[in-house]
């Protein structure tokens, strides 16, 4: 037996349909009025789809409906608003981090450079009173006193002229340096001192000769201080001895030079504060030799990182191959 299927517009016909009927039996009673009322038998046959009227609940789920698709199409356009003010928020948040590093960098720089200056002005008037002093100290058998005094004052002095070059712009300075031969200048520099603490150093260099557009001094600073540091941080081990490594490489168009010593590594804490403005962990530190390193590199559009785990620390910058 066929399975009835049920219809509310097929329902709604067929009582429409009967009323219809009843209708045509009220004023159409037989052939004796055949023409009564042509006019709403010319329209009943000339418009059928009177026959698709639906019922108010009909209706209302179409209305519905349009509803749900309106809201639909609503949602869907407030998705998208989402989306293009996240996208935005993110690039916002890319810029101010961009903005603040380089403001940071900026500013890192002239308080550094401020400082060195008022720094100079009081020891050129302590050097002046020492040379004033030197007669009587002389006198009082006291020189040695005006000697080692005036010699450290000589040497902080050169240390100020010396960290005032490096924050100089080095732009109109530039020239084609060999990496290759700066490396290995600044191993053999170490090297004595190497020897004289006990520490191990070597070195590895492509067989290639390779280039980069910088200023010479500015680069070798930077290996002074990353050198410098690899030393001190494997003075202290224990048990294993002192080891550091310079190695150089190229890869996409970039030099690389790594730094490796096998020190006891940087905690988590001063590895985020690592490149922050005289933020240090020596009793001696002026937390300005990174900062400056950093700031050099990046001026001359390279960049420099760090990675630590016990016993194995790596500093590393790379420029621009040319």
């Amino acid at each position: 037996m066929e399975a009835m299927k049920y219809s509310p517009r097929s329902q709604f016909c067929a009582g429409m349909e009967k009323k219809r009927s009843y209708a045509r039996s009220l004023i159409l009673p037989g052939p004796e009025n055949p023409v009564l009322f042509p006019t709403f038998l010319s329209i009943e046959s000339s418009f059928p789809y009177l026959n698709l009227a639906i019922t108010k609940d009909e209706l209302t789920m179409v209305d519905l409906y349009q509803e749900k698709a309106i809201l639909e199409s609503k949602n869907l356009k407030l998705e998208q608003e989402i989306f293009e003010k996240q996208r935005t928020l993110k690039n916002l948040q890319l810029a101010i981090q961009s903005a603040t590093s380089d403001f940071q960098s900026a500013s890192a720089s002239h308080l550094a450079a401020g400082l060195a200056h008022e720094i100079r002005n009081p020891l050129t008037t302590f050097k002046g009173f020492i040379q004033l002093l030197q007669p009587e100290l002389q006198a009082a058998g006291k020189q040695e006193f005006a000697d080692v005094a005036l010699d450290e004052l000589n040497r902080a002095n050169s240390l100020l002229t010396e960290f005032l070059s490096v924050l100089k712009p080095a732009s109109s300075e530039k020239e084609k340096i060999s990496v290759n031969q700066l490396a290995a200048s600044m191993f053999k520099l170490f090297s004595s001192e190497s020897i004289l603490k006990d520490i191990e150093i070597d070195i590895e260099l492509p067989d290639e000769e390779l280039y980069v557009l910088a200023d010479e001094n500015a680069i070798k600073q930077v290996l002074i201080n990353l050198l410098k540091n690899a030393i001190e941080a494997v003075e202290g081990n224990r048990g294993n001895k002192g080891s550091i490594k310079l190695v150089v490489n190229e890869d996409g168009g970039f030099v690389h030079v790594s730094v490796l010593d096998n020190g006891k590594g940087i905690d988590e804490y001063s590895l985020k504060k690592i490149f922050t403005p005289f933020y240090t962990t020596k009793s001696d530190g002026t937390g300005m030799g990174l900062v400056i390193s950093k700031q050099i590199i990046e001026n001359h559009g390279g960049e420099m990182t760090v990675t630590t785990q016990p016993f194995k620390t790596i500093f590393e910058f790379s420029l621009p191959a040319i």
